[in-house]
């Protein structure tokens, strides 16, 4: 450990804080290609949800160990690199926690990338309900809309695709000047090189050096497809959409999946 980064740690520039299966892979890949852009490994940090009660130095007060501790993982970026890192569990931090965020970095900039949240939590489902979930080895597959109530009306589901409310939170403590939002519903559409032209530009970085269509309009981590129990779109759509008119009017666009209503 430098002794600078004991006085002064590195901080981010940016911070990818979401949404959960939204695109966040494929953002973090495309970011990380920029040459006038560093990424910190791993792929997500999970620092300010799961590891800030963590101690190393307990010689340190707690609040400037913890803060040590985040900046040695942007202690070896080049210089003259822009910083960030990408925790997409970062859009349901509490309150206090986001508040911790803009007092250890008060110019720090957010991404948000959003989806439909009705494909966003069967996402969610496809990636976990077999694994935490089921019962008896049941397979998503056979699951019917029933057994997959439980899942989908948890708080943690229920809250990663409360895009509005999530927003609201960082919004309490951030101006929305410095809150980049994004669909993934752009990129599906062949908007890859415009998506990233925005986020480049919000980034201050010269997006010139770091489009490679080629590459953008790659999957990241690529699942086959399973069909949705009957039932499951319009029960998810009837509580999930509530947000569309007040999250379109927050961010000035009409959201993609609107016309789904």
């Amino acid at each position: 450990m430098r002794f600078p980064q004991l006085v002064s740690p590195r901080m981010p520039d940016f911070i990818g804080i979401g949404a959960m299966r939204s695109g966040t892979s494929w953002l973090r890949r495309n970011l990380n290609q920029h040459r006038e852009i560093w990424m910190a490994e791993p792929k997500e940090l999970h620092f300010f949800d799961r590891h800030f009660p963590d101690r190393k130095r307990r010689w340190l007060p707690p609040e400037r160990e913890a803060r040590v501790r985040y900046g040695e993982s942007f202690a070896s970026a080049p210089r003259g690199r822009i910083v960030g890192e990408f925790t997409p569990a970062y859009a349901v931090l509490e309150p206090e926690m986001i508040a911790r965020v803009r007092n250890w970095m008060p110019e720090v900039k957010l991404l948000f990338i959003m989806r439909d949240p009705v494909e966003r939590a069967w996402s969610h489902a496809r990636k976990d309900f077999a694994k935490y979930w089921a019962k008896d080895g049941q397979s998503l597959q056979s699951a019917s809309l029933q057994d997959l109530l439980p899942f989908f009306e948890s708080p943690d589901v229920v809250k990663r695709g409360d895009y509005l409310a999530c927003l609201r939170a960082w919004l309490e403590h951030f101006p929305m000047q410095q809150i980049w939002t994004g669909f993934m519903e752009d990129v599906a559409a062949g908007n890859e090189a415009a998506v990233l032209r925005s986020v480049f530009d919000f980034l201050g970085v010269d997006a010139r050096l770091g489009i490679d269509e080629g590459e953008a309009k790659k999957v990241v981590n690529p699942r086959a497809p399973v069909a949705k129990p009957e039932g499951l779109v319009e029960h998810l759509r009837a509580s999930l959409y509530l947000q569309n008119q007040e999250l379109g009017e927050l961010l000035g666009r009409e959201v993609p999946w609107s016309h789904c209503n």
